[in-house]
C-alpha cells in the first residue's frame, strides 16, 4: 500500500501489508487504516501517524470490504469465499467468531 499525501499529491513510502490488497478502511479518528488482503485472508491495521503496519489479523477467505462502526470499537470484514462476516475489535485487533450470512457477501453498511 503505498500513501499519498494529499497536501501535494505525492506517494510516500509503500507500505507493506498483506498478499492482494483491495479495501481499505479509516478508523472514526483517524488514528488507523485497516487493509483487506484477499489473497492472504487477513487485515493489516496501520498507524496513520507513523504508517507502520501492525500484526495481521487473520479473518475469512477472499476479504473483500471492510466497514468500522461509528464509535469506533468494531470492523466489520466481509470474507466473499467463506460466506462470512468477521467482527474486529479494534483497540486490541483481535478477530471474534465469524457470522456466517450468505453466498458471497461484497458489502457491508452500518447504520448511525
Amino acid at each position: 500500500m503505498t500513501p499519498i499525501r494529499t497536501a501535494t499529491n505525492t506517494a510516500g513510502k509503500p507500505i507493506k501489508v498483506g498478499s492482494t490488497p483491495v479495501f481499505i478502511a479509516i478508523t472514526p479518528d483517524g488514528q488507523t487504516a485497516d487493509v483487506a488482503n484477499s489473497g492472504s485472508r487477513a487485515v493489516t491495521p496501520i498507524r496513520t501517524a507513523t504508517n507502520t503496519p501492525g500484526n495481521a489479523i487473520k479473518v475469512g477467505s477472499t476479504p473483500v470490504v471492510i466497514a468500522i462502526t461509528p464509535n469506533g470499537q468494531t470492523a466489520y470484514v466481509a470474507n466473499l469465499g467463506s460466506d462470512t462476516v468477521t467482527p474486529i475489535r479494534t483497540a486490541t485487533s483481535t478477530a471474534e467468531q465469524p457470522i456466517t450470512v450468505g453466498e458471497a457477501p461484497f458489502a457491508i453498511a452500518i447504520t448511525p
